[in-house]
């Protein structure tokens, strides 16, 4: 009988644009141990399928292992549907960050086994014991239930040699999950090059890949490169990583590869802005870089101290200065992330930071990204915060605003970050947040005015437009506290025709 295995992603509301690489990395390890892989990615952003579809499914195909990835800001939505299929299935595996943090939780809810750290190293080793029909106690890294109680077997560690990882096989994903117009090809072109981050940032998510820096080489890396632009014509990659450029001898290497193949791929990435200089930023221009997002986060000094970004506040504020300038000069597009939300938050921090966007918004041709802290767990903000603010474990126990998914069009372009302000995890002041309030709309005019230029070239139309879909976006945002269904049946039109500005430039 053929082994079959089903990866799962839960619906969250917010639609993802690109296959997980996760499934991609462990469908190969499964299909070069026998299984056939199924995957379904609820979250996909044109996939239609409901949980009932996914129930006929596992009743159809009777895969042996159904696996779900969870993160922890939709853990609950991935619980519901661990829940729901929960009968049908013969065993559900979980794993992702938030599983490496809270294995145990993922089997309260209805996980059968528990993943921890990078899976790579313990899922071929979980397959092979299956299939013969071992005891679980032979796999590293995970967690499970035996006689009511939970064994939690030693943990694998990191792995230090990425290149030993096979490149991740998109395959298995169906195209029409993620793609309708041309230029959609293109959401196949994430790579993620390296894992690990040796920043301190207090408010980082560093639970799977840990705080320790590994990398691929740079040949592997550009064999990924023209594995997907020769098998699916990917035009444009996405380096995933966290800070991409920390390595700069293997970026100068990297760059070197793709300017000797001449080949018509342009490329993207984020850093941070201690890893950069004006050098390496016209290298990566030579080399196809059309895009930087830096995460500058914040240019009040107490706040750069507190969150551990760095020690000196002058000499970063003037390092970011200097970046965004050397980006602007090469003709690299820049994005800022921009970070509030803090428990110490004042009017006058974000008052500063409103000053400090109008400062420097003309280098920013990307668009102004960021958010407002989501504690998350494992982190320095989360650990000396969450009894005082009671949010302990806010990811089972807070209401989500958005249960369906759609979201309101002010949400899409001008306001993205609106429903992290409605959480307000640190009971911030209506002054505070009012003031977060008209940041980030300052943020999302001049976000809609880039995309829009990008777009039109004259700048009279492009001006005309971007002015408009302000003028909607506020317009959505009145019917939104009137009526969300008013909103959804009157702006959901509008939300769709202004999509093709996603594919802008």
């Amino acid at each position: 009988m053929e082994k079959k295995i089903l990866f799962l992603r839960a619906s969250t509301g917010w639609k993802d644009p690109s296959p997980p690489l996760a499934f991609a990395y462990l469908g190969r390890i499964a299909r070069d141990r026998g299984f056939k892989v199924l995957i379904e990615n609820l979250n996909a952003q044109y996939n239609t399928k409901t949980t009932e579809d996914i129930i006929e499914l596992i009743k159809k195909e009777q895969p042996a292992i159904v696996g779900v990835s969870i993160f922890t800001n939709y853990a609950r939505d991935s619980y519901e549907l661990i829940k729901k299929i929960k009968n049908y299935c013969k065993m559900i595996i979980a794993g992702g960050p938030h599983i490496t943090i809270y294995p145990e939780e993922a089997l309260e809810m209805g996980a059968d086994v528990a993943f921890i750290g990078e899976a790579e190293s313990s899922f071929p080793i979980f397959l092979d014991v299956i299939s013969k029909n071992k005891k679980l106690n032979k796999v590293p890294g995970i967690a499970y239930k035996e006689n009511g109680k939970v064994k939690r077997n030693k943990e694998t560690g990191v792995i230090l040699n990425l290149d030993r990882i096979p490149i991740p096989d998109k395959e298995f994903f169906r195209k029409e999950d993620y793609i309708k117009i041309k230029e959609e090809i293109n959401n196949f072109g994430g790579i993620l090059t390296s894992r690990g981050c040796p920043g301190r940032c207090t408010y980082c998510y560093h639970s799977l890949f840990g705080r320790g820096f590994r990398y691929r080489s740079a040949g592997n890396v550009f064999k990924e490169v023209l594995y997907l632009h020769n098998n699916y014509g990917i035009t444009h990659i996405n380096f995933i990583d966290d800070a991409f450029t920390i390595n700069k001898e293997r970026l100068e290497e990297l760059c070197g590869m793709f300017i000797k193949a001449g080949l018509p791929i342009e490329w993207v990435c984020a850093t941070r802005i201690d890893f950069l200089n004006r050098e390496m930023i016209f290298k990566m221009k030579k080399a196809g870089c059309v895009m930087i997002s830096l995460g500058v986060e914040s240019c009040v000094p107490e706040t750069l101290i507190k969150i551990k970004k760095t020690g000196n506040p002058e000499w970063y504020i003037k390092q970011a200065d200097e970046i965004l300038k050397a980006c602007y000069d090469a003709g690299i597009r820049a994005g800022v992330n921009i970070l509030t939300g803090f428990p110490w938050d004042s009017v006058e921090d974000i008052k500063q930071i409103q000053k400090y966007v109008d400062r420097i918004k003309v280098y920013v041709t990307q668009g102004f990204c960021g958010g407002i802290l989501q504690p998350m767990p494992n982190t320095e903000i989360y650990e000396q915060y969450a009894k005082q603010y009671k949010f302990e474990k806010w990811w089972l126990t807070k209401e989500s605003i958005f249960r369906e998914d759609y979201h309101p069009f002010f949400m899409s372009y001008y306001h993205v970050f609106w429903e992290q302000m409605q959480n307000n995890f640190f009971n911030l002041n209506k002054n505070v947040l009012g003031e977060i309030d008209r940041l980030y709309r300052s943020m999302g005019k001049w976000n809609l005015r880039v995309i829009v230029k990008r777009r039109f070239k004259n700048s009279a139309i492009s001006w005309g437009i971007s002015s408009g879909l302000v003028v909607l976006s506020n317009i959505s945002l009145f019917l939104y506290k009137v009526s969300p269904k008013l909103e959804k049946l009157l702006m959901s039109p509008v939300a769709r025709f202004s999509y093709k500005f996603k594919y802008a430039g």
